[in-house]
């Protein structure tokens, strides 16, 4: 509300699309909320590998959210390009940047953590998407102070800046969890388990799936023991 009411009085395109950006913030937020709680529930009849999925759906939901919002934004801006509007901008629409800029910054930091310490797709996706905004929000401040010294045409420059942006980190964001939801399995997580199968004496790895469902990998494997081992040694090498 703050970014859209500045922006209006202003008629700067660059607050104004940080606006819109923040609005799917609120639906991301929603998104991200639900999944995580969704993703929390142990394994049951119909889902055997858990709910860990929900997070990569609604990170990929999240990221196609993006990617439309910043088409809107760069249009809008290729087309002052031609035509830039003169803008209203006093002290105080700096200061709304500089406040937004700071809450930026504090979101992006605390999600990082957090999904760096419980492992979450849905919450990493959120503080790469706040990070765009962190960046988006320094790239209007300098557009403006461009326009501010007779440059007009800044404020555009820093609204299309916003929407490239976004666009990239959202297409980072869906290509990571599209991999996760066709099952393609990371080489450092295949060849972890491969180390640790091969530390058992006396396997023969003869087929190893894996998939990862939200912080969790797992594991489908079949060996061979020898022929002449006894049915209690081939289950000890199985636990094993």
């Amino acid at each position: 509300l703050l970014k859209l009411v500045t922006g209006l009085i202003s008629g700067s395109l660059g607050l104004l699309s940080e606006a819109l950006h923040s609005g799917i913030d609120l639906v991301a937020a929603l998104l991200t909320f639900f999944a995580v709680g969704v993703s929390s529930r142990p394994a049951d009849r119909h889902h055997a590998y858990g709910h860990g999925k929900a997070e990569n759906l609604a990170a990929l939901a999240e990221a196609a959210f993006l990617a439309l919002l910043s088409l809107v934004v760069a249009y809008a801006a290729i087309r002052r390009f031609g035509d830039p509007p003169e803008l209203e901008l006093a002290w105080w629409v700096f200061a709304v940047i500089g406040v937004v800029i700071v809450v930026d910054a504090t979101r992006m930091l605390l999600s990082f953590r957090a999904a760096r310490r419980y492992g979450s797709a849905a919450l990493q996706s959120n503080a790469i998407h706040f990070g765009s905004d962190l960046a988006g929000s320094t790239a209007v401040l300098v557009g403006l102070l461009f326009a501010r010294e007779g440059h007009p045409e800044g404020d555009a420059v820093a609204a299309l800046f916003v929407a490239v942006l976004v666009i990239l980190a959202a297409v980072r964001v869906m290509r990571g969890n599209v991999d996760v939801l066709m099952d393609s399995v990371p080489d450092e997580a295949e060849a972890a388990a491969r180390a640790a199968i091969s530390e058992v004496p006396g396997v023969e790895l003869r087929r190893l799936r894996m998939r990862q469902a939200g912080n969790r990998q797992f594991a489908d494997v079949v060996i061979g023991v020898p022929g002449a081992a006894a049915v209690g040694q081939g289950h000890a090498a199985a636990d094993a």
